[in-house]
């Protein structure tokens, strides 16, 4: 999709090569925030409804 948009545009094949190459590491960089962003919102609301249960690390052991 993003190589139909940026050959829509007018961007020549060379500076898609470059925007691809350079895309994949700043979607991993988006993709970090994302997922604790989430799990944290998970966690926060968990705690708000009494969902959250309690971890007891001398049971593990």
């Amino acid at each position: 999709m993003l190589i139909i948009v940026l050959k829509s545009v007018g961007v020549p094949e060379e500076g898609i090569a470059l925007i691809i190459g350079v895309d994949r590491i700043l979607d991993m960089c988006r993709t970090v925030p994302n997922v604790i962003a989430d799990s944290l919102a998970c966690v926060v609301i968990a705690s708000s409804e009494g969902e959250l249960g309690k971890i007891n690390l001398e049971d593990e052991i």
